[in-house]
């Protein structure tokens, strides 16, 4: 039986036009489906109409937020931890980092994770974007990162997009573009 895939990510926010504003940008999205009111946007990434929501909260500590039908009591807000979109390539995902640098949006960390290359970006409520190539480690590869413990797990290396982006154009393979070593090894 394949996963399930993600259907779409909601954010409550006080901020909704900026928040709007930014995941277009950051994600070339569309609006597919926005209230009259302009309280409830959900954002075109693909085929579907609501990939992504944005729900307009006066406070996103204790107001009470959008629920479904029929639920009688209100419901916490609540934001997350942070969530991830996956470029199915390296030259689309430093691409990417591009186009959204021409919009003055800037990364806060650019981590190689070994099986990941992530570059994360915070919105304007602070919430932490991860756009991320997968590098294709096997199954027996994964087992073995995360059986090196802590170390492993958060042992990223810092990188700089715009470099690695100039060395791919350049003709760097990608398999050395990505490559990863464990802390104990560097």
């Amino acid at each position: 039986m394949p996963s399930p895939k993600l259907a779409h990510v909601i954010l409550n926010t006080s901020n909704f036009e900026a928040m709007k504003k930014w995941y277009m940008q950051v994600l070339e999205a569309t609006v597919g489906v926005e209230t009259s009111d302009h309280s409830v946007c959900f954002l075109r990434t693909d085929e579907s109409h609501h990939r992504f929501g944005i729900f307009s909260a006066a406070k996103t500590d204790d107001s009470i937020a959008v629920v479904p039908p029929g639920v009688d009591d209100p419901l916490r807000q609540s934001r997350l931890h942070h969530f991830s979109f996956e470029h199915p390539t390296l030259a689309e995902l430093l691409d990417a980092h591009v186009r959204i640098m021409d919009s003055s949006i800037r990364p806060t960390m650019c981590l190689n994770h070994g099986p990941t290359i992530s570059l994360y970006y915070t919105d304007p409520d602070g919430n932490v974007v991860e756009l991320f190539f997968d590098t294709a480690y096997t199954e027996e590869q994964i087992v073995e990162f995360y059986a090196g413990g802590d170390g492993n797990a958060f042992g990223a290396t810092p990188f700089d997009p715009a470099e690695m982006r100039r060395e791919l154009v350049g003709g760097k393979p990608v398999a050395e573009l990505i490559a990863w070593a464990p802390p104990s090894m560097r």
